[in-house]
């Protein structure tokens, strides 16, 4: 996975290099996701948890238009998100009741082809669709306990020779926006299409929401 990640981020950069109109954007936004985990027993009884994650992003795009079909492009970025997240158990691994908070760091290189058209002058509306290559910088959970605040335990889901979560992952997802001048506001989605886990017989996958402004140079 990490020479696929790679090849595709040099092969977007090459893209760059040779297109002359490609077209420069920044932007941040608001990510809404909801994280599910479905652990299967050996009967087959699954056992889902849900935990609701919030955060931004922050990053920058090339826009490249594809010259022999009017409207049609591609772009390629490099973003990082944050996100954050708490939720409280009953009874957690063998802690009790508690709370678990949760970081999440990651940066994120999506390809997409996208299709746009002017509805005047200097107002354009475009829709895109792709896949996202995502690698984990941080994941982090702290769980406090109810009978005693001041006795928290953290976690480094990405640490030591038996890792919980998997750095890598693939989403796909897609979006609307619309550009004025060079104000651009988007609204988009992902899903994630591997396993964040490493548990066994636990799969965790991650759907978001992705509200976000920016602006093309």
């Amino acid at each position: 996975m990490k020479k696929i990640f790679a090849s595709l981020l040099a092969a977007s950069m090459m893209l760059v290099a040779f297109n002359a109109n490609a077209q420069l954007s920044a932007g941040a936004g608001y990510i809404n996701a909801n994280e599910k985990s479905v652990y299967t027993a050996s009967d087959d009884t699954k056992t889902t948890t849900e935990t609701p994650l919030n955060g931004f992003y922050v990053g920058a795009q090339y826009d490249m238009p594809i010259p022999a079909v009017s409207g049609l492009g591609v772009n390629a970025g490099v973003y990082a998100n944050f996100l954050f997240g708490s939720k409280h158990y009953d009874g957690l691994l063998g802690f009790g009741a508690g709370t678990n908070k949760a970081t999440d760091i990651t940066v994120n290189v999506p390809i997409n082809a996208t299709f746009g058209f002017d509805l005047s002058g200097d107002t354009n509306v475009f829709a895109y669709a792709g896949p996202t290559f995502q690698f984990g910088l941080v994941n982090k959970t702290t769980f406090t306990p109810d009978s005693n605040s001041s006795n928290s335990t953290t976690t480094d889901n990405f640490g030591g020779d038996d890792p919980a979560r998997n750095r890598f992952n693939l989403l796909i997802g897609g979006g609307i926006g619309a550009q004025v001048a060079g104000i651009r506001v988007v609204l988009g989605v992902d899903q994630s299409l591997l396993n964040y886990s490493t548990a066994k017989n636990t799969v965790a996958s991650r759907f978001q929401l992705k509200l976000g402004v920016g602006y093309a140079f």
